[in-house]
């Protein structure tokens, strides 16, 4: 797992521990926004174990004033370009209307260009979460692929868009 640390104000970015996610769990629970297999703590644990055993993927958890408030799941690439993957993050809707997400994902490309020379970012969502959708489109994200039927949501299956930006 990278070890990732980004502190900005008073919210603090840092890795997820086996002893955070039953935590993380009942916060998913209360959301009521996760799939319940999203939730169930041992899926939670393979993605945590996934993420750990890995020396290219990061599992980080979002606090503000120490208050869980979102997580965030993804992978570096070492290539001719770096690339950067963005596989998950959902952040509290409190704050889906504030600016704290672009600062969050801005920031968190700021630390892999230049911990990590990142060059080249992706991200990937559910083809009918249009709010993901333009959340992605303002931070200079463009649609590059889409992967028919890649998620099955409660038996019915929809499309995968991945979406890049090259870094400034």
């Amino acid at each position: 797992m990278l070890d990732v640390e980004i502190k900005l104000r008073d919210v603090e970015i840092s890795n997820v521990y086996q002893q955070d996610l039953i935590g993380i769990k009942k916060w998913m629970e209360m959301k009521k926004t996760f799939a319940e297999e999203e939730t169930n703590l041992d899926k939670l644990t393979e993605r945590f174990l996934e993420s750990y055993i890995s020396e290219c993927e990061f599992f980080l958890k979002i606090k503000k004033s120490q208050e869980l408030i979102g997580i965030l799941k993804g992978r570096l690439e070492f290539k001719s370009q770096n690339e950067l993957w963005i596989w998950f993050f959902y952040l509290d809707k409190i704050y889906k209307d504030s600016d704290l997400g672009n600062v969050i994902i801005k920031k968190l490309m700021s630390y892999f260009s230049k911990e990590y020379d990142a060059a080249v970012f992706f991200t990937r969502i559910i083809k009918n979460e249009i709010q993901n959708l333009d959340f992605w489109k303002q931070m200079g994200f463009s649609v590059v692929r889409r992967v028919k039927n890649f998620y099955n949501i409660n038996n019915k299956y929809v499309d995968m868009i991945i979406m890049r930006k090259v870094g400034d």
